[in-house]
């Protein structure tokens, strides 16, 4: 004898039923839309950061205009591409027109001459006195440099497409960013109401999160500006004490490439030094400046990271120092450049879920139903 089961146990069954289904709907829907939208997560997130930093200006700009928020957004995009693009567009073409001088000078006969004057052979004869069998007649920079000169016409010719194509993927790149932007500019407030409904935590919890997620943008979008800009000076006055032509420049293109973490003041404060050394060992001036540039570049360009950083973000990140350079470094090998604001957040969300589970679930030692 079979027993039926009552509509109330048919209902409640069915409910679950629906819940199980729903959750995973909910969970390929979740996992398609991240497959769609992966290939652009990058913009977003930069995007995102864009707007986060400049939001309160926004603001502002929407209040002169009477609430028109599409409007608003559109004189933020401007400012923003103008601000980003036309720095970076002219100092790419004054490096072009750089490269091309230092090119063509070399591809001459001076090119041979500059380096038969070094008379590396000579130079290196100390050697000898520590490795006898060493015969420095067989280092010749004629037959390393010359080649590689001759070579640059047929190298750029032979990748100028690709050049191209990588220019265009970044003006491509660069155009999502602004479309996410002015997204996030005119739905943004919405978009965080609307987390803040979904979301099954307290409400006093997801203002904590957003206010650590805001505050962690902020400080490492500032951290990055004002030491690039710190290193860019300081490269600049190295320069021009040691006597590299065009320091204020050189300088500028510094602060752009700082950048760049982990590399960007080296690409440009290294070569400078080379230059000063070469031009040194051929009598044109002393080896003062090589010497002083090479020590500044080493010492204090380099601190300016570990001081000027850590004193702008201090009242906002808020992050110990050694785990958060490896939240930067780990998240920059995952991510990529995106990853150097991907790591602090990261670190960030990971300490504020921490100071929550200790606050809601443990007290004196003992955990606690709240």
């Amino acid at each position: 004898m079979t027993v039926e089961p009552s509509s109330a146990e048919l209902r409640r069954e069915w409910r679950v039923t629906g819940i199980v289904f729903f959750c995973f709907l909910a969970l390929v829907i979740l996992y398609a839309t991240v497959m769609i939208i992966r290939p652009f997560i990058g913009a977003l997130i930069l995007a995102a950061v864009l707007a986060i930093v400049t939001f309160p200006w926004y603001r502002r700009i929407r209040a002169r205009m009477k609430g028109r928020s599409n409007a608003a957004a559109i004189v933020m995009l401007l400012l923003i591409t103008l601000t980003i693009v036309l720095p970076a567009v002219l100092i790419t073409i004054l490096l072009v027109e750089q490269a091309n001088l230092v090119v063509n000078h070399l591809q001459s006969g001076q090119a041979q001459q500059m380096l038969q004057r070094i008379d590396l052979p000579a130079r290196m004869m100390w050697v000898k006195r520590f490795a006898p069998s060493f015969d420095p007649q067989t280092i010749s920079l004629e037959r390393l440099v010359l080649p590689v000169l001759r070579q640059i016409p047929g190298w750029v010719a032979r990748n100028g497409g690709a050049l191209l194509g990588h220019l265009a993927g970044a003006i491509i790149g660069f155009g999502l960013v602004l479309l996410a932007a002015f997204f996030f500019f005119v739905d943004g407030e919405t978009m965080v109401t609307e987390l803040k409904l979904l979301s099954p935590l307290p409400e006093a919890y997801d203002d904590e999160f957003a206010m650590r997620f805001k505050d962690v943008i902020d400080a490492t979008f500032r951290g990055q500006v004002f030491t690039s800009i710190a290193q860019g000076i300081a490269t600049g006055i190295g320069m021009l004490i040691a006597g590299v032509p065009g320091s204020l420049f050189w300088g500028a293109v510094t602060a752009i490439l700082s950048l760049v973490p982990m590399v960007g003041a080296a690409l440009v404060w290294i070569p400078a030094a080379i230059y000063l050394y070469i031009d040194a060992s051929m009598g044109h001036r002393g080896y003062f400046g090589a010497i002083f540039l090479t020590f500044w570049c080493m010492v204090v360009v380099t601190l300016i990271d570990n001081i000027v950083r850590p004193w702008v973000m201090r009242d906002k990140a808020e992050l110990p120092a050694i785990p958060l350079l490896f939240s930067v470094i780990g998240a920059m090998d995952a991510f990529g450049f995106i990853g150097l604001v991907i790591g602090p957040l990261v670190l960030s969300m990971l300490l504020t879920v921490i100071n929550i589970y200790k606050r809601s679930f443990r007290t004196s030692g003992q955990i606690t139903v709240t």
